[in-house]
């Protein structure tokens, strides 16, 4: 009687890593991490959200291969405009840097998203 041979096929094939569950959990410690912004920053950041969520179509700008800066800083200075900051004009420069900043920031994470999720449609 011959006695077939075990092979261990888990430790020749490998799991798979979950990109899925990963991507999950960077989105979350990312909003968790927004809730930690000082309050009038995240005020301006629920309003770059809002704003952003009305350029997030296929064939917007965002989605380009390389984003025009002119464009961001539309973006940026749109989002600006929505507020009536009273302080001299360095500190309104230092703020639309912020909010430009912001609005980079926020697009890489929205790239991301879209390119894993139309990427699994393909």
């Amino acid at each position: 009687m011959v006695q077939g041979l075990n092979y261990d096929f888990d430790g020749m094939f490998p799991m798979e890593p979950d990109f899925y569950q990963d991507e999950e959990m960077c989105l979350k410690d990312y909003e968790y991490l927004k809730k930690l912004y000082p309050k009038e920053v995240r005020l301006i950041s629920t309003v770059l959200e809002e704003r952003l969520d009305r350029w997030e179509y296929e064939g917007s700008p965002m989605y380009a291969q390389y984003p025009d800066a002119v464009t961001i800083y539309r973006m940026a200075k749109e989002i600006f405009d929505q507020f009536a900051f009273e302080c001299d004009q360095k500190e309104k420069a230092r703020i639309k840097d912020m909010i430009q900043v912001m609005v980079c920031q926020e697009i890489y994470v929205r790239r991301r998203r879209h390119d894993k999720f139309c990427r699994k449609f393909k």
